[in-house]
């Protein structure tokens, strides 16, 4: 059973009304009002991260994070311009089963993430 303080209520929330990722700081400057410190707002991503609420995405050494909306195994384009995110198709199961069948991997779990300027950054 998810334990949700009022906090980590604070901090889902903003990351349920956002379609893109956001770091910890971003988030931060959201909530300045709101008596939440960085460090509560970090172990709060921490704690959905654990419990595979959140999806983590790393960016110029930064991490960010949105909601994992449909728990299930997806790969995203993201502009680094503007940190517009949509899910793309996964075309790795003809990799794995030769993996699998070349290698004898045992794969448990794989990413991928594209990174790029999306159509209205890129004119």
């Amino acid at each position: 059973m998810l334990r949700l303080t009022s906090h980590r209520k604070k901090v889902y929330d903003i990351l349920n009304n956002t379609n893109k990722p956001l770091s910890c700081e971003m988030i931060y400057e959201k909530v300045e009002n709101e008596n939440i410190n960085l460090s509560t707002i970090y172990r709060a991503i921490d704690y959905f991260f654990e419990n595979d609420l959140v999806l983590k995405f790393h960016f110029n050494n930064k991490s960010y994070y949105i909601l994992n909306q449909d728990h299930n195994h997806s790969h995203y384009f993201i502009c680094t311009n503007c940190l517009k995110m949509d899910k793309i198709k996964c075309n790795m199961k003809d990799i794995i089963t030769d993996l699998k069948a070349t290698k004898n991997y045992q794969i448990l779990n794989h990413e991928m993430t594209v990174y790029g300027l999306c159509d209205l950054c890129s004119n």
